[in-house]
């Protein structure tokens, strides 16, 4: 850093030079979010609209971004995401540690409620938690880290069935669906049913169907592509949890979910991979 402060004073016109080449790198990577915002290939047309930079500067920028991979056009000069975006994602998707990015969020979540907060992802038919942040009261649901639930009765289970292909919800919910509870939804007709109600509020509940006692509340987890990844549920014995507690707490959990789901580079304004069952 000193170095770099030195060569500043001996040169005055390092600090311009310094600011202008800021101030390009972040008008193009402006450009480089309005390509990838798009659905297909997006025109310089469009681009200049969408960014507001006049039609030379931000032809230049865009040349600079091709010519170092980040960008790329088409046979009709319409602009996609190069393969050193796809380099930087496959990097970034390598290195991510979902337990280790949800473990704070969750422990604000426990402080906030006063209950137990999980972390579960699907494993076939089954919920498998991978983490859990307990509720300091002595009184909380028993699930542990590695334990497995089923899909069709837990909040999180709905939250990672919802917002699949309707022919891969078929497939994971094969009658007879096991009765856990006298409120468990065992017909795959009734459970189809409840995810397009998931899918209309954006959170699940379970309503004392996976355990006598126990209510949860659920939001899903999503990465970089929109994909549901993980459910994210507050879980609570149902005499201090009633279903109006469910709802109540929802907006907290969608909330603490969308933080997660930024940290696995989930952008709230592109549109979801999962959003319409076919």
């Amino acid at each position: 850093m000193s170095n770099a402060k030195l060569d500043l004073a001996s040169n005055p016109d390092a600090a311009p030079a310094t600011a202008g080449a800021a101030k390009a790198l972040v008008k193009g990577l402006a450009l480089v979010d309005l390509v990838a915002a798009h659905d297909g290939p997006t025109r310089l047309v469009d681009l200049v609209a969408d960014s507001g930079l006049p039609r030379p500067t931000a032809l230049r920028l865009l040349e600079a971004l091709c010519r170092s991979g980040v960008l790329r056009t088409d046979d009709a000069g319409h602009y996609r995401l190069g393969p050193r975006v796809a380099a930087w994602g496959h990097a970034f998707v390598n290195e991510l540690d979902l337990p280790a990015m949800a473990a704070e969020p969750m422990a604000g979540l426990v402080e906030a409620s006063g209950e137990t907060c999980f972390l579960g992802v699907r494993d076939e038919a089954s919920v498998v938690y991978l983490v859990a942040v307990n509720s300091p009261q002595a009184v909380r649901p028993a699930a542990r880290v590695g334990s497995r639930n089923p899909l069709h009765c837990t909040a999180i289970g709905k939250v990672l069935l919802a917002w699949l292909p309707e022919p891969e919800i078929r497939g994971a919910l094969v009658a007879p669906l096991e009765r856990r509870t006298a409120n468990t939804l065992a017909d795959p007709d009734a459970v189809v049913a409840e995810l397009a109600a998931v899918r209309e509020r954006g959170f699940a509940t379970d309503d004392v169907e996976n355990e006598d006692g126990v209510r949860c509340v659920a939001a899903p987890i999503r990465d970089h592509a929109g994909a549901v990844a993980a459910g994210l549920s507050v879980s609570a014995p149902a005499y201090r949890f009633s279903r109006d507690d469910l709802f109540r707490l929802a907006p907290e959990v969608l909330r603490v979910a969308a933080t997660v789901s930024e940290r696995l580079g989930h952008s709230a304004t592109r549109t979801d991979t999962q959003a319409t069952p076919q």
